[in-house]
């Protein structure tokens, strides 16, 4: 028998205790980070987490936090504030720990994490990463995740938008049922 999944919000921590759950953990244990905006979590998202996640023992995934999306995406960002978006990543199966930091990149998260792999999705080359030698210095490996063609935040919000803008969907049936109480499919 399977123990019950953690609850998502048992996940979110603060960076002391996050340092303290790490200083537990057996010497062996690969540690693994990676992070980013999660303003609209999709299944890029999901596959970078999971490619994170084969690689060592334990995920750590840091959140930036909402003032560092909105200079870092601009105005109108994020759409999901700080807490709801962690709590989101913290209830994937694949993620151990999540913490919210409010700098622009997790040079200093890396450095204080210091995990033996950093993880990185999207569009990022290793000559302009900013935390890459942040994760030289630690002892990391950084791992480069291509990122899945047209599942990205920015475009997603883009498309969603301008369908909206062009009325799309108004006035058709959904075409995903909706439950009824008793959880049987209802067209809405």
């Amino acid at each position: 028998m399977n123990a019950a999944p953690r609850a998502a919000a048992t996940k979110v921590v603060d960076l002391a205790t996050l340092r303290r759950h790490l200083d537990a953990l057996p010497p062996a244990t690969q540690v693994v980070l990676t992070n980013g905006c999660f303003d609209w979590l999709h299944v890029g998202h999901l596959r970078t987490l999971e490619h994170a996640r084969s690689l060592g023992d334990v995920l750590v995934v840091g959140v930036n936090d909402d003032a560092s999306v909105r200079r870092l995406k601009g105005p109108g960002r994020p759409v999901v504030p700080a807490r709801q978006r962690a709590l989101l990543v913290a209830a994937l199966e694949c993620v151990d720990w999540v913490v919210v930091f409010a700098e622009d990149t997790a040079a200093g998260l890396v450095r204080a994490v210091r995990p033996q792999w950093y993880v990185k999705g999207g569009d990022y080359r290793l000559e302009t990463l900013p935390e890459a030698e942040p994760a030289r210095q630690v002892g990391a490996r950084v791992v480069l995740v291509p990122p899945e063609p047209g599942l990205s935040t920015t475009g997603l919000l883009a498309r969603a938008l301008a369908q909206g803008a062009a009325g799309e969907g108004r006035g058709r049936a959904s075409p995903h049922p909706v439950p009824q109480a008793d959880g049987s499919p209802q067209e809405a």
